[in-house]
Parts: C-alpha cells; sequence; structure tokens
C-alpha cells in the first residue's frame, strides 16, 4: 500500500490508495447512472499536514490517480472507503434474471390485464 495523486479539473490531492481507488470506483459508477455526488477526501497537504478536500463527482468528472512512491505515511480511513464502495455498489443496474415457465402465465392478454 502507498499513496496516490488524484489529478481533478483545477488540482491534484495526495491521499491513501484505497481511497483513491475507492473515489474513482465511485465517480464512475456516477458517471455511468448520470449522477453526481460531492465527497470529501483526506489529503495530505504540500508541508504534509493532514486536511481534507470537497470533490464534485460525475459524468463531466475527468479524475485519474497515480502512485506517488516516497511517502513514510498512508492516510487510511476504512469508513470512508467502505461508505463509497458501498455507495458505488448500489448505483449498479440489477441484474436480469431468466423468467420460469411459471411466471408466463397462459400468455393471454386477459393475463396482462389481471396482474
Amino acid at each position: 500500500m502507498g499513496m496516490k495523486r488524484i489529478y481533478y479539473a483545477g488540482g491534484s490531492l495526495l491521499t491513501g490508495d484505497r481511497i483513491a481507488d475507492a473515489v474513482l470506483t465511485y465517480a464512475a459508477a456516477l458517471a455511468n447512472m448520470r449522477r453526481a455526488d460531492t465527497v470529501e477526501v483526506p489529503e495530505l497537504d504540500d508541508t504534509g499536514i493532514r486536511s481534507s478536500i470537497r470533490l464534485l463527482i460525475g459524468p463531466a468528472s475527468q479524475l485519474y490517480a497515480v502512485p506517488e512512491p516516497g511517502h513514510p505515511q498512508e492516510l487510511i480511513d476504512e469508513e470512508l472507503v467502505a461508505e463509497l464502495e458501498k455507495k458505488a455498489g448500489s448505483l449498479k443496474p440489477p441484474k436480469a434474471l431468466p423468467l420460469r415457465p411459471d411466471d408466463l402465465g397462459s400468455g393471454s392478454d386477459s393475463d396482462i390485464l389481471d396482474a
């Protein structure tokens, strides 16, 4: 594990690997659903002090992350990672299931009207 720098319109932020991966996964899920959200992401600023930044992510977001070696500490926020993974998972379209013969009824128009 290590650190990654997320680049976005207007700047970049340095955060932990898992956090960066979760942000990008959530951003992709939002984009696929044509939705947007804001997330607060922990970062290390240029002086090495921990702070946070709010990002607006969605269909128009152009984010990418690259590994940034040479940092003795990694930012870890398991709660944020779990929250972003859950949100990304909830944005996936439902899977289609095959119909069973019992689900189809007799096939007459009256079955549709009776439903």
